[in-house]
């Protein structure tokens, strides 16, 4: 019997908009590349159902998705979720949000995962195909900075 992946990585976004797209693409280079056959990649689309998605294996999930801060486009932020720092009633373009999910799961029986958030800060989230050049060259920086929380020790 294989054993299930303890280490996941959600991409999260809509590539019908630009960098917002960013997420997909990540899980999409990942699945190419070697050394991470013992991580499940999960494309999440534009609406991701953490608790259709995970299951009780799964105890860190690094999440990759384009992310409005301050900083300019390109600046790579790094959040550590948690249930202290959980306020519910979050938005998201991308249906129920991740940290409305994870505020739930306790109510349900569930122990969340850890969850480390990969965010970029977007150029462009216009209707278009394909990552704005600024982004497409961070895709490298960006899938060392999911590695490095995947093989982190806990």
């Amino acid at each position: 019997m294989d054993k299930k992946p303890s280490r996941a990585v959600l991409g999260i976004g809509n590539p019908l908009r630009r960098d917002d797209g960013l997420g997909i693409r990540i899980i999409e280079e990942m699945r190419r590349m070697p050394g991470y056959d013992d991580f499940e990649l999960i494309d999440g689309g534009t609406s991701p159902d953490l608790l259709s998605l995970l299951d009780e294996s799964i105890k860190k999930l690094v999440i990759v998705d384009s992310l409005r801060g301050s900083g300019p486009p390109g600046t790579i932020y790094r959040l550590e979720v948690g249930q202290e720092n959980i306020t519910g009633g979050t938005a998201s373009s991308h249906g129920l949000g991740v940290l409305d999910t994870v505020s739930i799961m306790p109510k349900l029986g569930l122990k969340p995962p850890q969850i480390i958030i990969i965010g970029v800060e977007p150029e462009d989230v216009s209707h278009g195909l394909g990552l704005t050049a600024r982004i497409e060259r961070l895709l490298p920086e960006i899938i060392r900075a999911v590695d490095g929380e995947l093989k982190a020790a806990d």
